[in-house]
């Protein structure tokens, strides 16, 4: 790889599961530790996302699994859970 295009991904931080790259992703838009991003916490009730910060997420998530996530699926999204599972499908129609 070219170090000048070369990215940092959650990929590329050593972690290892759709979960835990999840983690990280919301951790980073949210700013706050991904350990606070379990599986079951509501992104708005609990961490506090915005309509800005689902926005982010929405783009991030897309960027660094390749996968295109609609409008409507992006609004159904209550848990960091509803993000890996929605991934998953996406994945699955590739």
């Amino acid at each position: 790889m070219n170090p000048a295009t070369e990215t940092a991904s959650p990929r590329s931080s050593g972690l290892d599961t759709l979960p835990a790259q999840v983690r990280a992703i919301v951790g980073s838009i949210l700013g706050i530790s991904p350990d606070l991003a379990t599986g079951s916490a509501a992104l708005v009730a609990d961490l506090g996302a915005t309509s800005l910060d689902f926005v982010e997420l929405v783009m991030a998530v897309e960027d660094t699994f390749g996968v295109d996530i609609p409008d409507a699926e992006a609004d159904r999204l209550i848990t960091v859970d509803d993000l890996v599972a929605l991934i998953v499908r996406e994945r699955a129609q590739r």
